[in-house]
């Protein structure tokens, strides 16, 4: 998931929402341009608290998310009873064992409402009167057609008739599933890129490299010296700043490698 912004950057974005200048806002909160320029620079660590609340309220924002105390950026003066949430559920929202900011992004996505009608409609049994009668009407209609034509079993109209009624479970279940498959692909789509995510397929272009750089050693004098130099640059560990015994642990290491010693050069190295 992404990192909250920084007191910084929110000063930054809010400002440039409303296409204000630094100035404007300095005189209207009543500090200097340099003063808003300092809070707005990424290098600032140090914060009056009198200024950021007044800098909350001329931007109507919480101070407490200003100052990243908390995920919920407007003023609210909401109380918890209006959000109709039980004791269990504000304590597990507050216990840590999930990650709140997904869940956030759940409820914030276009299709959190239809799934949340979706799921109410199967649990509340909203809609089960109406598949009832449904489904028995198609049942006299196939019951009629017997009595009047006295078809084959196996006629088409009677299994189309007959295949037509609705099961609540499965179709439910179905468009549920559906609802939250859409959510989470979007979701998981907009963090794919994200640096806290973890890649989805492992880089092709790093397996070639590592496959040339391998065809490469089999004409090297020292394969085992040339991969440690390799190594290092990969890892981006400084090797000529290290010291004769570790080079020395790290060659005695890669000596071990089955990988290296397949190749011709360690062959004739090992020999000796």
């Amino acid at each position: 998931m992404k990192n909250q912004l920084s007191i910084q950057e929110k000063l930054e974005d809010l400002r440039k929402e409303r296409g204000l200048k630094q100035d404007v806002v300095a005189t209207a909160v009543g500090i200097t341009v340099s003063t808003l320029s300092k809070y707005e620079n990424k290098d600032n660590k140090a914060y009056n608290l009198d200024v950021l609340a007044k800098l909350a309220k001329y931007y109507d924002v919480s101070l407490e998310w200003l100052a990243g105390n908390t995920e919920v950026r407007e003023v609210n003066d909401t109380e918890i009873d209006a959000l109709k949430l039980d004791d269990a559920t504000i304590e597990l929202l507050k216990s840590g064992q999930f990650n709140n900011r997904l869940l956030c992004e759940i409820i914030k996505h276009p299709d959190f409402i239809k799934l949340m009608t979706d799921t109410e409609i199967y649990v509340d049994g909203i809609a089960t009167m109406q598949i009832k009668n449904m489904n028995d009407w198609l049942d006299a209609v196939r019951l009629q057609i017997i009595q009047q034509k006295n078809p084959d079993a196996n006629d088409l109209y009677l299994k189309v008739l007959e295949s037509s009624h609705i099961q609540e479970e499965e179709y439910f279940f179905h468009t549920i599933h559906s609802d939250w498959d859409n959510i989470v692909r979007t979701i998981r789509e907009e963090h794919q890129h994200a640096a806290e995510s973890a890649p989805i397929e492992r880089p092709m272009s790093n397996d070639k490299k590592v496959q040339r750089f391998l065809q490469m050693l089999k004409f090297k004098s020292n394969p085992i010296e040339e991969f440690w130099h390799f190594f290092c640059d990969e890892m981006q560990i400084p090797f000529d700043h290290l010291s004769v015994q570790e080079h020395d642990t790290m060659r005695d290491v890669f000596k071990k490698s089955r990988l290296l010693k397949t190749l011709p050069n360690s062959r004739k190295k090992s020999k000796k």
